[in-house]
């Protein structure tokens, strides 16, 4: 009996060791469905299997979770480019380690929804009309290259400012405003609430939201930064092959709304891969172009050492 509580005690004592030695990893995200291949990977251990304790700190806005990682109270996040590249430009010591989500044909994840007293409107019947959307982030970028897509020139929709998303599309399913630029699902639940689409995002070819970590985690030759791309990569496998296992997960963790739960897509999510620099520098030039950014922030410290 000796040697078994011996024995025991020596197995309790490694494996207390092996998570003692894990990288610990605080990671801001927000309850967005682009983060769903996070929530796998904490969900099912994948994290933990490749060496990391990773914590996934939850915020309710963007910019809590800004300030989070500006003052160091988490290690990575999850936000779109525009927003990183503000970051980098305040000096926050970050790369980009991977492309959460491209624009993808067939899963709309932005786009412009109509109010219920204009759902039968074209887009010729739309010009001059109002658009709620944020000035300033990637919802206004988007509408710039919504509206090249379109065909039509700049500001051809009358363009008001409305931040917080409750309220947008509020105000659009009460008809206060004529259009909204909002992300799934409320895109899908404003056609569903009287509303519709007049145009989506999905055919743009753009990567419009990444994963950032501190640069301490690409240090050793990117050790960390490698676990943390095989823990991802296997969450991205699983929901590929097996999508329906994450449906209430999905529904729980990115707040799909209850008419939407059983209906809504699992999303395929892209592969890890960065973002190409001439992608990031049209990000840069908008930025620049609205006064966002002053120059450029150098490619060698937005991406991991292996390719700057």
């Amino acid at each position: 009996m000796k040697k078994i509580l011996l024995t025991l005690a020596v197995i309790l004592a490694l494996a207390t060791t092996a998570r003692a030695e894990n990288i610990k990893i605080r990671f801001g995200i927000l309850p967005v469905i682009d983060t769903l291949p996070l929530q796998v990977a904490e969900r099912e251990g994948l994290f933990a299997e490749n060496g990391l304790d990773v914590t996934l700190v939850r915020f309710m806005s963007a910019l809590e979770r800004d300030t989070a990682m500006q003052t160091g109270q988490i290690d990575g996040y999850f936000g779109d480019l525009v927003a990183t590249y503000l970051l980098l430009d305040r000096g926050v010591p970050m790369h980009i380690a991977l492309t959460s989500w491209r624009t993808t044909p067939g899963y709309p994840m932005f786009g412009i929804a109509l109010s219920p007293a204009n759902r039968d409107r074209d887009l010729a019947g739309m010009r001059g009309r109002s658009l709620a959307l944020s000035r300033s982030t990637v919802m206004e970028f988007l509408a710039d290259k919504l509206e090249d897509h379109l065909g039509v020139k700049r500001n051809y929709f009358e363009r008001l400012e409305v931040k917080k998303m409750p309220i947008r599309l509020q105000m659009l399913l009460t008809d206060q405003v004529d259009s909204a630029l909002l992300p799934e699902p409320l895109l899908s639940l404003a056609r569903l609430k009287g509303g519709n689409v007049l145009a989506t995002a999905e055919d743009l070819n753009l990567p419009l939201t990444v994963l950032c970590l501190h640069n301490r985690y690409f240090e050793n030759n990117g050790e960390a930064y490698g676990k943390f791309l095989a823990a991802y990569r296997e969450a991205v496998r699983r929901l590929a092959e097996t999508p329906e296992n994450y449906r209430m997960l999905m529904a729980e963790a990115c707040r799909i709304p209850k008419p939407l739960v059983s209906r809504f897509p699992v999303y395929p999510f892209p592969a890890p891969a960065l973002p190409a620099a001439a992608e990031l520098n049209e990000v840069q030039d908008w930025m620049i172009a609205k006064g966002l950014l002053k120059k450029r922030v150098p490619h060698a410290a937005a991406l991991p050492p292996a390719h700057k």
